[in-house]
């Protein structure tokens, strides 16, 4: 049975190396948006849960100032994975 599911060469093969190189970077970029994230994440939802009053405002400014770098990191994330796969000129359907 022929594969035919690859246009040439062995599966996985990367055909554009610069876009690959591209994904790689942006895949590293969104490491570190998510990592600074985090913190502030985890500060915000601890303080709305424990907190009371002025603490609850506090928790939610935290929450949203982590929603900013965890878009971007998320978007970059997303990038990387569709240029990696588009490298290898795989079908996204």
């Amino acid at each position: 049975m022929a594969r035919t599911e690859f246009i040439d060469g062995a599966p996985g093969r990367v055909h554009e190396p610069r876009l690959d190189r591209a994904g790689r970077r942006f895949g590293h970029s969104a490491g570190w948006f998510i990592g600074l994230a985090v913190p502030f994440l985890v500060v915000g939802i601890v303080l709305v849960l424990i907190g009371t009053g002025w603490s609850i405002a506090f928790g939610a400014l935290a929450f949203l100032l982590a929603c900013i770098p965890g878009v971007i990191g998320i978007g970059l994330l997303v990038s990387a994975m569709v240029a990696r796969w588009s490298a290898r000129h795989r079908s996204f359907a």
